[in-house]
């Protein structure tokens, strides 16, 4: 009698055991499955959104464009960029890279704009140079941080470190205003004060 109780009592520590050993090996197991199974989710997450961004700045990105437009007194104004990035919230709007625009009219005669990067709307055609403007028109040159070209308007306004070079005179000044018509140009300086001209030997 004692031997069988002996034996029970062997046996239900040995079931105790293998329970215990079974349990903590398969628990330890499925949590690391579902550890790894939780950062494989996040991985394709992530790579995902990833992926949604990239396209969406390659579908948005335009290579070497161009628009042109004439105004009615028959001045073409063409203007190109290596690369321009489309606005989704503003369709109108493209943000150009190295830019090159010109002013042709009638006679032949050119304004030829460079800038680096320029923020172009293909409804009205103004434009905003910025980023080492410079503007040639025959042997005159002007050099801005910023140009607003208003080609509806016949105006261009150079703003900030405006210098300007003719093979007579060079001139600095905050503000230089283009009438693109007439060609005349007003340079001014903060408050309206006298501009800073000097006359080359």
């Amino acid at each position: 009698m004692n031997k069988v109780l002996v034996q029970i009592f062997l046996l239900l520590i040995l079931i105790l055991i293998i329970f215990y050993i079974s349990q903590k090996y398969f628990y330890t197991e499925n949590k690391i499955k579902e550890e790894n199974n939780s950062f494989s989710l996040n991985d394709k997450k992530d790579n995902l959104q990833n992926k949604k961004l990239k396209n969406k700045n390659t579908d948005n990105e335009i290579i070497n464009l161009s628009y042109q437009k004439f105004d009615k007194n028959g001045n073409k104004y063409l203007i190109k960029a290596e690369k321009g990035i489309l606005d989704n919230e503003k369709p109108n709007i493209v943000n150009m890279r190295m830019v090159k625009a010109s002013l042709t009219y009638p006679n032949n005669e050119k304004i030829v704009i460079y800038s680096k990067e320029a923020i172009f709307n293909k409804q009205n055609f103004k434009t905003t140079f910025s980023n080492n403007v410079k503007v040639v028109y025959q042997k005159q040159t002007l050099e801005s941080d910023s140009l607003e070209f208003l080609i509806n308007k016949n105006i261009a306004i150079f703003k900030d470190n405006v210098k300007y070079y003719s093979s007579e005179v060079e001139a600095f000044g905050e503000t230089v205003t283009i009438n693109l018509l007439t060609k005349e140009i007003d340079i001014k300086s903060k408050n309206q004060e006298k501009v800073k001209i000097k006359t080359k030997n």
